[in-house]
């Protein structure tokens, strides 16, 4: 087995930072799969498991997509800001 310095242990580990878009769609694909595990399960502990998760999942959307929502309101302010030529106060 080849032995790995601490720094590439931890480079390897990290993962690639995802933008708002890619995060949005493993989030819906993980709701999904979610949803049907649940539909399909019978045994109670599987099925609590399985809402937990879900129930945590959709949380972590519904904050991603207020913040998609607030970062486009954002932009577009500071554009409307920059087309009339209005300087912010420092």
């Amino acid at each position: 087995m080849k032995v790995l310095s601490k720094d590439r242990r931890q480079r390897k580990r990290r993962p690639k930072p995802m933008d708002l878009r890619t995060l949005s769609r493993v989030l819906t694909t993980a709701i999904t799969r979610l949803e049907d595990d649940l539909l399909a399960s019978v045994d109670p502990e599987e099925i609590r498991k399985l809402a937990h998760a879900l129930a945590t999942v959709a949380g972590t959307y519904t904050r991603l997509a207020e913040t998609a929502e607030l970062e486009a309101r954002v932009q577009a302010l500071e554009a409307a800001q920059a087309s009339t030529g209005v300087r912010r106060a420092a």
